[in-house]
């Protein structure tokens, strides 16, 4: 989903597929195919095909790609992108496209201008969206240790794909730099944000809230003599915390009390995930533990 599809298209019930997942012959099933603001250089001479077998082939543009200017403001690789992925594609529409969407009558006008020696189409499209979307609940899963638990977030990476495979209400937010922000980039419904000092990190979590944080630690020198705080982050954000059933969470928490004490099994975590999800009173009975607890050291100290 993007905001083009989401605002525009409204076609929550459709097919979309990405153009780097995209077999071709997959589009011999569809009667109609809409392009959105780019044309895949790895279906480009398929298109002139399935539009010779009566094929509808739409081109929707939200933005005036069609016209690119090399001492523009716009970043230089983003230039690169528009040439490379729609502008160099824009004297052949003919031979491929039946009809061009806009969204507003400018940006018509515009595209007419750029495309006068083609005989197609451009329509204008009104707005199209769902304003009750999503119509269902969303849970809020994350992961709030630092990039420097290398093994920890391999790790996490196959338990949130597995999350994702499993469901479609969950979404999951991580701290991670550059580099790790790659590596989860392909799991679906993740919010990444850079790593925060702690003042930023404090705010954020007395005004966030979570249905679940995850914990997992593995077996080290270093982890073995680290102190269990996480579970007042984990408190503050009104979460119910899931951990390693290592040191210093197995010393510290109380097992289906205040919080889930589980071995490092994707399978165990996932399933414990779900069930803590589709059972909200088995969460706020964790929770309202883990609250009584927290308040009480604190209240020692």
């Amino acid at each position: 989903m993007t905001p083009t599809l989401f605002y525009w298209l409204n076609i929550l019930n459709s097919k979309v597929i990405n153009p780097r997942n995209l077999d071709k012959k997959q589009l011999n099933n569809f009667k109609t195919i809409i392009l959105v603001r780019y044309i895949p250089l790895n279906i480009f001479l398929y298109l002139m095909i399935l539009k010779r077998k009566s094929k509808k082939i739409i081109l929707f543009l939200d933005d005036n790609l069609l016209e690119l200017n090399i001492f523009s403001e716009l970043p230089f690789f983003y230039k690169l992108k528009i040439f490379i992925n729609i502008y160099s594609y824009k004297f052949f529409f003919n031979f491929f496209i039946n009809e061009i969407w806009v969204t507003n009558k400018l940006l018509g006008e515009k595209v007419k201008q750029k495309i006068s020696k083609n005989s197609i189409n451009i329509k204008l499209l009104p707005l199209n969206y769902n304003q009750n979307y999503p119509l269902k609940k969303i849970y809020k899963i994350a992961y709030l240790g630092t990039t420097s638990h290398t093994k920890e977030l391999l790790w996490l990476k196959k338990l949130f794909e597995k999350i994702q495979q499993q469901r479609n209400d969950c979404l999951i937010e991580i701290y991670v730099n550059k580099k790790w922000r790659n590596y989860f980039r392909s799991v679906p419904r993740i919010k990444m944000s850079y790593p925060l000092d702690w003042e930023t990190f404090y705010l954020d979590t007395v005004v966030g809230k979570v249905d679940i944080v995850l914990n997992p630690i593995f077996n080290s020198n270093f982890n073995n003599f680290r102190s269990p705080t996480k579970f007042f982050d984990i408190t503050r954000l009104d979460a119910v915390g899931i951990y390693s059933n290592l040191k210093p969470f197995s010393n510290f928490i109380h097992h289906n009390h205040d919080g889930i004490l589980l071995d490092n099994n994707v399978d165990d975590w996932t399933e414990k995930i779900s069930y803590l999800l589709d059972n909200s009173d088995v969460r706020e009975r964790l929770l309202v533990n883990a609250l009584k607890r927290s308040g009480k050291l604190l209240n020692d100290l």
